[in-house]
């Protein structure tokens, strides 16, 4: 699950459209664009590499085929399941921990804390399945990159340490932090040394491609399909108003007014800037224009347009003053609550606000805005990367250690049909769920204050649409992916591994500050042109250079 920029920060949404480039757009070899020596975590110079060059140090590709999706996988999307299998697959047979010695885990969480180690039956219930107590340091979402800072600075790492790639691209020096701190995996993985763990095995190599650092494979890659964000509204609540989802931009004016009662509480919009200039055709990063000329996102008049209409949203009232004050508030309760009926968020976000709003408000609906374009032409739908977050192995264990850690990443990454998946995901029939009559785990209270999606965060597995208890969500997300995919961004840079140059990569947060001041009114829009000149002269042009050398050397 990829967690967005709840503000419509351009810093996180750099990698998110971010997730942007399909290409392996990375910042220090990982997922977003801005990691440097320097300043953040990349290669001073930049580096660029074909993806069919990494191939001898990625893990071999061997299918793992737990359960027949009910909705195949359409234009790169996810299968879907509108049901449960009536049986499950026991994926890994063996535990992964031997020694039995336990494994410490730093994990994000965007929800309430769960019970810890020692008063969690659902930990019990896992950890006797991996052989060793996994003793979690669960880190608030919204804190995670000032935790992730510190623990870095001070290299006293756990065992397992994940990293979502938008917190790559603020960690200073994640390049050498990297090298220093965490474990080559190359040795364990690359080719038919992977074989040793069959779950692994079975996650896409595009993913794995995006898991290599310094040419040395140095994680578990989360795989998607590469869809950087959804907008979603309150659809109950849009009814009820007797309105519908915006189509245009102008739509998006009139819902502002139509929605927007600040005496009762309820704006139509959170965070949708990045949904905006996507719907403006602005390029997620580079585009090619006629004359071979490479341009940038930041520099079209498509983007111009799209800033200009979000200043407008924001002066006219239209957006929830919490957004207005803070471009990382924490939109999700608002969201859920009614005082937002508008905003962008990951694809994880939908199913985990059913989980937790359904069995509170069971007339609660929330749904994804189809993408559209500013004048209700043919939308363009952003490329993302195909792994967005990850989890490295701390350097010096020893083979035996590093072999028992990867077993429980193996069995972290067990897919939809397994007994593993089903038990890391909702815990124990009886105690943490019940089973409807139709086969789908209702979670119990217990399992609500239990299951927290802990285990889930420690790599990722195949992506899969199965929440099928859910009333309706599997078709309707699979139907978003399905036409949102149909419309996806041509990729310049497509099998082209990019490790952006440190100087263009420190770019992305000044020119970001300056576009939320503009956004709230603190800037006049004319103010991006220089904003844009000063990004150009302080690197941005070089790294077009850059760019521009990256499609010569490969034929492009």
């Amino acid at each position: 699950m990829t967690e967005p920029t709840v503000g419509g920060s351009t810093s996180r949404r750099t990698f998110l459209a971010f997730l942007g480039a399909g290409a392996a757009l990375t910042a220090g070899g990982g997922v977003l664009a801005g990691c440097s020596s320097g300043n953040k975590g990349g290669s001073g110079t930049g580096r660029a590499e074909s993806v069919d060059k990494l191939a001898g140090l990625l893990p071999a590709y061997m299918a793992y085929a737990s359960v027949k999706p009910d909705l195949p996988a359409a234009n790169g999307g996810s299968p879907g399941f509108t049901k449960y299998p009536a049986s499950l697959v026991r994926g890994v047979p063996e535990k992964a921990v031997a020694s039995g010695k336990e494994v410490t885990a730093m994990t994000p969480l965007w929800a309430p804390l769960p019970p810890g180690l020692g008063n969690n039956s659902f930990y019990d219930a896992n950890n006797e399945r991996i052989g060793a107590p996994v003793k979690f340091n669960i880190v608030n979402g919204m804190d995670y990159g000032t935790k992730l800072q510190t623990l870095l600075a001070a290299g006293n790492v756990p065992d397992l340490v994940c990293i979502p790639g938008w917190e790559i691209s603020k960690l200073t020096r994640f390049d050498q932090a990297q090298d220093k701190l965490f474990e080559d995996l190359t040795p364990y993985l690359a080719g038919d040394k992977v074989a040793k763990y069959p779950m692994l095995a079975n996650l896409p190599t595009n993913a794995w491609a995006f898991s290599v650092w310094n040419q040395q494979l140095k994680a578990i890659p989360f795989p998607g399909v590469g869809l950087p964000w959804v907008l979603y509204y309150r659809k109950d609540l849009l009814d009820k108003a007797g309105v519908t989802p915006p189509k245009n931009v102008d739509d998006f004016l009139t819902l502002g007014k139509e929605l927007t009662n600040a005496k009762k509480n309820a704006w139509a919009y959170g965070g949708v800037t990045d949904e905006l200039v996507r719907a403006y055709g602005a390029p997620s990063r580079w585009r090619k224009e006629s004359d071979g000329k490479l341009v940038h996102k930041f520099e079209t008049p498509e983007f111009e347009e799209a800033v200009a209409f979000t200043a407008k949203l924001f002066k006219a009232g239209y957006v929830h003053p919490a957004v207005v004050g803070n471009k990382d508030a924490d939109q999700k309760p608002l969201f859920e609550g009614g005082q937002i009926l508008i905003r962008q968020d990951g694809t994880g976000t939908w199913s985990e606000t059913l989980q937790r709003q359904l069995h509170i408000n069971p007339s609660f609906d929330m749904q994804a805005v189809m993408p559209f374009a500013h004048d209700g032409g043919t939308p363009m739908v952003p490329a993302g990367d195909p792994a967005g977050i990850f989890t490295f192995i701390k350097k010096g264990l020893g083979a035996d250690r590093i072999a028992e850690l990867l077993g429980v990443l193996n069995y972290t990454a067990a897919p939809f049909g397994t007994e593993e998946n089903h038990l890391y995901t909702y815990g124990v029939e009886g105690k943490h769920y019940t089973k409807e009559a139709s086969g789908a785990p209702q979670r119990t209270a217990l399992g609500n204050k239990e299951a927290a999606t802990t285990y889930i965060f420690l790599g990722g597995r195949p992506s899969a649409i199965t929440e099928s208890q859910y009333p309706g969500y599997v078709e309707a997300m699979h139907a978003f992916e399905t036409e949102s995919l149909k419309h996806r961004e041509k990729n310049l840079f497509e099998g082209i591994r990019v490790e952006e140059p440190s100087k263009m990569a420190a770019l992305y947060q000044p020119f970001d500050d300056k576009l939320q001041d503009i956004y709230r009114g603190r800037r006049p829009v004319s103010d991006l042109k220089a904003a844009v000149k000063e990004w150009q002269t302080n690197g941005g042009n070089a790294g077009r250079d850059f760019y521009a050398k990256v499609l010569s050397d490969n034929g492009r």
